[in-house]
C-alpha cells in the first residue's frame, strides 16, 4: 500500500513538474514581447451577446491570410501569470479570414487578458464582461429582421448602457472581415449618431454587423463592442398569374398535366401549403391530392404542385380549377380555366409579313438577275472560264459581212449616201472601234484583211474555216444583196464543220424577207438569236450601249492582249 502511494505521488510530481515546465517555457516566449507591455486594445463587451475579436498582428489581405492564420496563436493569461493556450472550439472560431477569437455567447467568466502571437510578435487585449442588468437603458437589439425593398434602421445596442459616460468615435463593421459599412457604391446607406439607416434593403446586406466607440472608464480608453446578426428577406411572397391552355390537337379524352408554381419570400420558419380545387358547372367541388416540391435560395422559395387529369372532358372545359397557396404572411388563390387552343393571330401575321418579304426580296432578285444576266455572265467568264481561242488552230475571232457601197445591187429607190453608207461605217468604224479596241478581238473585215486577186467564193469559204464567229449586219440592202451568199455559207459551214463555227446576226435596220431567200436562209433567220441595233453612229456614247454586252456574250471567251500584227490572210 505504501509503494503504491508513493508510486502515485511520484507519477503526480512528475506531471506538474512537466505541465511546469511548458507554462515556465511559454511564459518565457512571451516574456521579452508582452509580458511587461500595457494591453494595447481594452475591450467592454456585455454578456451573453456573440462577440467576436480580430488578431491584430495579422494583416487581413487576402494574399497573407492562407500563410498567417495557421501561425497565430492565442493565449489567456491567467492570474498567476501563466499563459492558457486557447483551445476550445467554444471560444475560438476559425473563418475564412484569419484567426478570430469567438465569444458564442459571451460569459461573465471570459474577462480576462487575452494575447495573440503570431511569429516573434504579440498583442495583448484587456476584455471585460459586463453583465446587461448594469445598463443604464435597456440593452438594443442583437438580431434582426429585414425584407427587401424597405427600409431599415439598426442600432448599436450597447449605446444605451453609457448613455452618461463620454462617448465618442462611433464606428461600424460588417463580417468578420471588419470592413466599413460606408462604400462609394452603396449610396442609400446613411450613419446617423448610432444608427445605420438602409433607405433601400437588398439581399446582401444580411450578415453581422459590429459596432464600436469610445468611452472613457478610470481615465483609460475603452473600446465598447456589440453585435447585431441581420437577416434579409425577400418581400412577402407571391404566386404567378397564369393560364393554360388545352391543346386543340389533342381534343377531349386525353391527359393533362396543371401545374401551379407559387414564389414565397424568404421566412425563418417555411411552413407553406399548396393545393389545387376545381368546381364544376353543377357547383361540385372536387378536391386534388398531392405533396408541393419546393426548391429554395438564399432570396425566396418556389413550390410546385402539379395534379394529373387522366380524360379531359367537356366538363372540364366548362369548370374552374383553383391554386390555392398559404404561408405565414398570408394565402393567395389563382384560377385557371382550360379552352381549345385557338391560332395565334399575332403569329400569322409575323409568319404573313416574312412570307410577303421573302417573296419580294425572291421577285427582285429574280428580277435583277434576269435584268443582268448577260452582266453577270460575262463577268463569271472574265474570271473563272478559260480562253477558247488558245489552242484552236484559228486567225480571227470573227468574220464581218456587211453590204458596201460597191454592192452589185443599186436601186433607184435607194436614200442618200450618206444613208446607204451607214451600215459600212458601222462595220468597218464602230465594230472594230468595240470589239478591237477595248476588248481585243480580233476581227476578219473582206475588203481590210484580205488580200486582193483571189476568187471570192473560195476566200470566204476559207475565211468561215479560220473564224470562230460570222457576225451579219442586217437590213433590207443586205437581204437582197449578193452579200446573202456570205450568210448561206456561213449557215453551211456551221452544219458540215466538226467545230460549229458560230453565227451572230445583227438587225441594224428593218427588213422584210424577199421570196427569193434559200429555205436554210430563211430558217437561220427565224432560229438564230438577233441583236438590234438602237444606237446612234455619230454618238460617242453609243460604245457604253447594252447592245455590245450582248454581243459580248455570244463572242468566245478570251483573256489578255491580242497577238497579231499583219492583218492580211494569208491565202496559203
Amino acid at each position: 500500500m505504501d509503494n503504491t502511494m508513493h508510486s502515485m505521488l511520484f507519477m503526480t510530481t512528475v506531471i506538474l513538474c512537466i505541465i511546469s515546465c511548458t507554462i515556465v517555457a511559454e511564459v518565457k516566449e512571451f516574456i521579452p514581447n508582452c509580458a511587461d507591455r500595457e494591453p494595447s486594445y481594452r475591450y467592454l463587451v456585455f454578456d451573453k451577446e456573440n462577440v467576436f475579436f480580430q488578431c491584430p498582428v495579422l494583416s487581413y489581405n487576402q494574399n497573407e491570410e492562407q500563410s498567417n492564420k495557421h501561425k497565430a496563436k492565442w493565449f489567456l493569461r491567467k492570474s498567476n501569470g501563466s499563459l492558457q493556450t486557447m483551445t476550445n472550439s467554444r471560444d475560438l472560431k476559425v473563418t475564412g479570414l484569419g484567426i478570430l477569437l469567438w465569444f458564442s455567447p459571451a460569459e461573465m467568466r471570459h474577462s480576462g487578458t487575452y494575447v495573440c502571437k503570431v511569429d516573434n510578435d504579440c498583442v495583448k487585449l484587456d476584455v471585460y464582461v459586463q453583465s446587461k442588468d448594469m445598463c443604464l437603458m435597456p440593452y438594443g437589439s442583437s438580431s434582426l429582421y429585414f425584407t427587401t425593398d424597405l427600409k431599415g434602421f439598426i442600432s448599436c445596442p450597447s449605446h444605451g448602457c453609457l448613455q452618461t459616460k463620454n462617448i465618442s468615435n462611433l464606428r461600424w463593421y460588417k463580417n468578420e472581415a471588419f470592413s466599413s459599412v460606408t462604400s462609394p457604391n452603396r449610396y442609400s446607406l446613411t450613419i446617423t449618431n448610432n444608427v445605420m439607416q438602409l433607405n433601400t434593403i437588398y439581399i446582401t446586406d444580411a450578415g453581422v454587423y459590429t459596432c464600436d466607440f469610445d468611452v472613457d472608464i478610470n481615465s483609460r480608453k475603452w473600446i465598447v463592442r456589440a453585435t447585431t446578426k441581420l437577416e434579409v428577406g425577400c418581400k412577402y411572397f407571391s404566386i404567378q398569374n397564369f393560364k393554360i391552355f388545352w391543346k386543340k390537337s389533342s381534343g377531349t379524352g386525353k391527359p393533362l398535366n396543371l401545374t401551379c408554381r407559387i414564389r414565397f419570400g424568404f421566412e425563418r420558419f417555411f411552413k407553406p401549403m399548396v393545393k389545387w380545387t376545381s368546381v364544376y358547372p353543377n357547383y361540385e367541388e372536387k378536391k386534388f391530392g398531392g405533396k408541393e416540391l419546393c426548391t429554395s435560395d438564399i432570396s425566396e422559395k418556389e413550390c410546385f404542385l402539379t395534379i394529373v387529369l387522366d380524360k379531359v372532358t367537356e366538363d372540364d372545359l366548362l369548370a374552374k380549377f383553383y391554386c390555392y397557396a398559404e404561408n405565414a404572411v398570408g394565402n393567395v388563390t389563382t384560377a385557371v380555366t382550360l379552352s381549345l387552343k385557338q391560332i395565334d393571330i399575332c403569329i400569322l401575321k409575323y409568319i404573313l409579313y416574312v412570307s410577303v418579304l421573302l417573296l419580294v426580296i425572291l421577285l427582285l432578285g429574280s428580277g435583277m438577275i434576269y435584268f443582268y444576266w448577260i452582266e453577270i455572265v460575262l463577268l463569271y467568264r472574265n474570271y473563272i472560264l478559260k480562253d477558247e481561242t488558245i489552242g484552236d488552230d484559228k486567225d480571227f475571232d470573227a468574220f464581218i459581212s456587211y453590204t458596201s457601197q460597191c454592192s452589185e445591187l443599186h436601186m433607184e429607190s435607194e436614200k442618200s449616201y450618206s444613208d446607204n453608207n451607214d451600215e459600212e461605217r458601222f462595220a468597218i468604224q464602230l465594230l472594230p472601234d468595240v470589239l478591237e479596241n477595248k476588248y481585243n478581238y480580233n476581227l476578219c473585215i473582206l475588203e481590210r484583211d484580205i488580200l486582193p486577186g483571189g476568187a471570192y467564193v473560195e476566200d470566204i469559204a476559207r475565211v468561215l474555216k479560220r473564224s470562230r464567229r460570222a457576225i451579219f449586219i442586217l437590213s433590207e440592202k443586205y437581204i437582197r444583196s449578193p452579200k446573202v451568199f456570205e450568210l448561206q455559207a456561213a449557215i453551211t459551214c456551221s452544219l458540215e464543220e466538226q467545230e460549229a463555227l458560230k453565227l451572230i446576226l445583227i438587225k441594224f435596220k428593218p427588213f422584210k424577207e424577199p421570196d427569193f431567200l434559200p429555205n436554210v436562209v430563211r430558217k437561220a433567220l427565224s432560229a438564230l438569236p438577233m441583236v438590234t441595233w438602237k444606237g446612234d453612229l455619230d454618238n460617242k456614247s453609243s460604245q457604253n450601249l447594252k447592245f455590245w454586252n450582248r454581243i459580248r456574250y455570244y463572242m468566245p471567251v478570251k483573256h489578255g492582249q491580242k497577238k497579231w500584227e499583219n492583218k492580211a490572210f494569208n491565202k496559203t
